[in-house]
């Protein structure tokens, strides 16, 4: 018990000064966001969303620049290469397969830098990528290191550019959830839909243009419910899904939007709904993602268990190369086990369970997880 202990007082000691997922917005994006509920903002909060504003400023006059420079190459860009999307639920290894997939020089993908920044990056990343102090070593929730350049997930890139986001929740999470319907892209408002798709296809153009035409790898754990209307958007693209374990899944989870909520709320977050919030989204993305797997080609989809990746990660991506017909893995293999090996002193966060809590977790996700060996 005394390893979460330890974490939470990780998170709760996050500098004042830290960014936000926020100051990657637009002057538009922040004010729909922010101004209904100005009155709930809290006083321990106001100089984060006077620092946040500020920056929306800055976002929106280098967001004009990457248009007049960039507009028309972005719009003119084929993605040649069909994208691969890493879905799977919160906490259960899309981090760490996106940072093995990363490995590979014939691949792109988009970083903290693109996801956190995606308004401006194309303009001023040069500068901002040669200030790593101005982001922490490490996340809030875990012992995962951050920089960057490092491989993130673009369900920031798609908030930050004004699309819907479940996300947006956490700004204000005592409101309780928003855009759930983007969790199983199901009765979205026709404009919101059209918005996000647009919004989604201009950011995967944007990062294969910056990786010079090269294979995007992306990985956003919402995408688990979209893997139908993201093979429209990208016709053949390839899907991996990683699976762990529902009971260290749970509190896993838990702790996540407990460090997520208090990071990055302009209030101080009480999480009275936050346990049917974890249960009931994965059912929700889960019954998505079972739905529309029978839509896409075989050839295009394979699953991966968080055990055995990371007892035998070298062979496990070697069988999804092989799986999906990435390319040849032996490329891949000496800059992979170079990787391993700066995450050998790794340590995942432990967390206690009662029998209530566990029993609690077969019945609700049981059935779910019971096709995958769990």
């Amino acid at each position: 018990m005394s390893d979460t202990k330890n974490k939470k007082e990780s998170y709760l000691s996050y500098s004042i000064l830290a960014p936000r997922f926020w100051h990657g917005m637009k002057m538009g994006s922040l004010a729909r966001l922010v101004l209904p509920n100005l009155h709930k903002v809290q006083w321990h909060r106001w100089f984060v969303l006077f620092a946040v504003s500020w920056y929306s400023v800055v976002n929106s006059f280098f967001y004009l620049l990457q248009q007049l420079f960039f507009g028309s190459k972005i719009r003119k860009h084929e993605i040649k290469n069909p994208p691969v999307f890493i879905v799977g639920h919160w906490r259960s290894g899309t981090t760490f397969l996106h940072d093995l997939m990363a490995t590979d020089k014939a691949i792109t993908y988009p970083s903290t830098l693109q996801t956190m920044l995606p308004n401006q990056f194309m303009v001023t990343g040069w500068l901002v990528g040669r200030c790593g102090f101005l982001i922490p070593d490490k996340r809030p929730q875990d012992n995962v290191a951050t920089g960057w350049q490092k491989p993130q997930e673009d369900e920031f890139a798609i908030m930050n550019m004004g699309a819907c986001s479940p996300y947006l929740r956490m700004a204000f999470p005592n409101n309780g959830p928003i855009h759930d319907e983007f969790l199983d892209m199901k009765d979205i408002d026709p404009r919101e839909l059209e918005k996000w798709k647009k919004t989604v296809v201009k950011f995967v153009k944007m990062v294969s243009l910056k990786g010079k035409g090269r294979t995007v790898v992306l990985k956003s754990p919402p995408h688990l419910g979209r893997i139908k209307i993201l093979s429209e958007l990208f016709p053949d693209a390839k899907f991996i899904h990683i699976s762990r374990s529902p009971y260290s899944l749970f509190p896993s989870t838990m702790r996540l939007w407990k460090a997520m909520d208090h990071t990055q709320a302009f209030q101080r977050p009480t999480h009275e709904y936050l346990e049917e919030y974890v249960f009931g989204n994965l059912e929700k993305m889960y019954t998505a993602f079972e739905s529309q797997r029978a839509s896409i080609d075989s050839n295009n989809i394979t699953d991966v268990r968080y055990e055995d990746l990371i007892t035998e990660p070298a062979a496990q991506i070697e069988r999804i190369y092989a799986d999906l017909n990435l390319g040849d893995f032996e490329e891949v293999r000496e800059s992979l086990e170079a990787y391993l090996q700066t995450q050998k002193d790794y340590k995942v966060n432990k967390h206690a369970m009662d029998q209530e809590l566990e029993q609690r977790i077969k019945e609700r996700w049981g059935d779910i997880f019971e096709k995958y060996g769990y």
